[in-house]
């Protein structure tokens, strides 16, 4: 008799968040449950339990592990083009891999997830995101170059805040995010707001 080999540890872990993403890809965040995950990575449903208490926790991890494992999706280089129209372009197509990856419907279905939780989030989403760790560098640049009135520093968080908000606000309402709508983002909203 064929003895089957028992994933524990690390290798269980790794299954299952494998397999977490394969059935967030297939079936969706709404549609997806813990049992067709466990199915998925040869387990059963105590064993994610065990890890994650929720859909959104396993999700979340897989999603982490998978861009900490693919660190070039999302370039983190800091935009420097020579032209502020540019570098935000730059810094706001750069999330599109990403958000292919995962899907518009399911980033939806996970923020909405995620915000009843919101109060216990650890840190100040508006002010430490991916936009906002290159966006201060990018309106000193810019200001080098002479292309703002108003200094980065005397900007309103609220006008610094508009990248994060303008993608949330796509996802949110599932619009397509693509090239096209970074354009218009950039050309319509965030140059006039920042460069006022």
């Amino acid at each position: 008799m064929a003895q089957t080999h028992r994933k524990r540890g690390p290798e269980l872990e790794a299954a299952i968040l494998d397999a977490t993403l394969v059935v967030l890809q297939t079936n969706g965040y709404d549609q997806m449950t813990m049992a067709e995950i466990a199915t998925a990575a040869q387990t059963n449903k105590n064993a994610i339990y065990r890890r994650w208490d929720t859909k959104l926790a396993v999700v979340t991890t897989a999603v982490q592990r998978y861009f900490k494992q693919h660190p070039t999706i999302i370039n983190r280089e800091i935009p420097d083009t020579g032209s502020f129209r540019e570098d935000l372009i730059v810094l706001m197509t750069r999330p599109l891999p990403a958000i292919q990856f995962v899907g518009i419907h399911n980033l939806k279905s996970i923020a909405l997830a995620t915000l009843p939780n919101a109060s216990s989030i650890k840190f100040d989403f508006m002010n430490d995101n991916y936009f906002q760790r290159f966006l201060t560098e990018i309106l000193q640049h810019a200001e080098k170059r002479g292309e703002l009135k108003t200094p980065p520093d005397q900007l309103p968080a609220a006008a610094k805040g508009q990248p994060t908000l303008l993608l949330l606000s796509y996802i949110l309402s599932e619009r397509p995010y693509d090239e096209a709508a970074v354009v218009t983002l950039v050309d319509d909203i965030l140059l006039p707001v920042l460069t006022h």
